[in-house]
């Protein structure tokens, strides 16, 4: 059945790319993801071919769910639908069409990477964007947030500024101090907010690090986390704001009914 919805999607010729939880499964930074996530071209064409691939998927509209106009898509807005499934085993999708903390579609999908999977061959967001998708308000996203992150170190060889831009985005001190043995010439450019001590243990294995530094390490991750956190929270109250009116006015999908 998802199969037959990816094939919808390419049958009409959708724009769209596979972010978050099965996006994080193909990268390997996850292993389950219950949901389909997708990022939409909020262009109003593309947005006919996937209401018309919806339809033929038997999709249904699910809560809290704004008209599938281009207008909702281009503010950010969720969209939730159940596809065509049992009972016992229903297939959420979630869609939106600009999705916070990321540049304009066209690009992305230049930067994106196609995989091969079960369901055919998924146009799926690229790291760094991925990256900036999950940084929400739930604690669970930054581990997977550090290991996507090792996965791009992994992938080529590391410029200064690629391991600049990495101090910010581990938040583990697993992967942490994985990257501090392998890459001891990250601390050429450290973020301001580092902790002093840290640039004294560069390229050194974790048990060599005393334990107030460790926690020291650890303070600062989380404090990092914490403005990342915020940073979501402050961005989708707007969003909910807009969808209280929205619900206020009458204005939303009616939950159950055929797209």
């Amino acid at each position: 059945m998802i199969a037959s919805f990816f094939r919808n999607l390419e049958a009409h010729e959708v724009a769209y790319l596979l972010i978050n939880g099965q996006a994080t499964v193909l990268y390997g930074a996850a292993t389950f993801s219950e949901d389909i996530d997708l990022w939409l071209a909020p262009e109003p064409g593309n947005v006919e071919r996937f209401r018309a691939a919806l339809r033929e998927s038997g999709a249904h509209y699910y809560k809290l769910t704004p008209p599938l106009e281009p207008a909702h898509l281009e503010a950010g807005h969720g969209f939730h639908f159940l596809l065509e499934a049992t009972a016992s085993a229903p297939v959420f999708l979630d869609v939106i069409g600009r999705p916070p903390r990321t540049r304009e579609f066209s690009s992305a999908w230049h930067d994106s990477r196609p995989f091969t999977t079960d369901w055919g061959t998924l146009p799926t967001v690229d790291l760094r964007d991925l990256i900036e998708i999950k940084k929400t308000q739930r604690p669970a996203d930054y581990p997977i947030i550090s290991a996507l992150t090792l996965r791009i170190l992994g992938e080529a060889e590391p410029s200064a500024e690629t391991l600049a831009w990495a101090t910010s985005n581990l938040f583990t001190l697993e992967a942490f101090f994985s990257f501090n043995e392998k890459y001891p010439t990250w601390i050429d450019a450290t973020p301001a907010t580092l902790p002093p001590a840290l640039t004294q243990f560069a390229g050194r294995h974790v048990e060599e690090v005393p334990s107030e530094v460790l926690e020291s390490a650890n303070q600062w991750m989380a404090a990092t986390m914490s403005r990342l956190q915020l940073a979501d929270r402050v961005y989708w109250a707007n969003i909910i704001a807009q969808l209280r009116v929205l619900r206020t006015n009458g204005q939303l999908a009616p939950e159950g009914a055929p797209v």
